[in-house]
């Protein structure tokens, strides 16, 4: 995809001057999860803008990202860029897909500050700016925000934590 050299709608000016297909794709990917969205969410009724049924939050911001994905591909279209060739970034790749699933699985038994901490953290090593102790920081203040938050403010009904701290 991206480095190919392919071209969308027409080479560019020199060698190495294309359209960029990443933009145009994630336009697209917009349009279309924002068109899902938008078909579920007209099933639930609408209300009016002063009484909001289920349905009017989600269809406006299932409206608002196809907006956003159709600014996104005309932008694209209109732009050319030069695209050097890039690495995939694996270890950003495993450690955000490895947080999700941390998170999913380990949620209620670790707890809400301690699974925030570990995914944060996994999540902060992802990025080759971060130095452990910066990603360590960054996770015991988004701990301490998501207790304050979700425990405090909403009190939602996950625990602080969970079974597996419970001496």
């Amino acid at each position: 995809m991206q480095g190919t050299g392919e071209t969308i709608g027409g080479t560019g000016d020199k060698p190495g001057d294309v359209r960029s297909r990443r933009d145009v794709i994630a336009g697209a990917i917009f349009i279309a999860i924002a068109i899902a969205f938008g078909l579920e969410a007209s099933t639930y009724p609408l209300g009016s803008a002063l009484r909001m049924g289920p349905g009017f939050m989600p269809l406006f911001l299932a409206v608002l990202l196809a907006v956003f994905g159709a600014v996104v591909l005309v932008t694209s279209l209109k732009r050319h860029e030069t695209i050097t060739p890039s690495p995939i970034a694996w270890k950003g790749l495993v450690l955000v897909c490895a947080a999700l699933a941390v998170f999913g699985e380990f949620g209620t038994a670790l707890g809400l500050v301690p699974v925030v901490v570990v995914c944060t953290f996994m999540v902060a090593l992802a990025s080759a700016k971060n130095s452990p102790l910066a990603a360590l920081a960054i996770a015991l203040c988004l701990a301490a925000l998501c207790w304050l938050i979700f425990k405090v403010g909403l009190n939602v009904s996950l625990p602080t934590f969970g079974s597996l701290f419970s001496f």
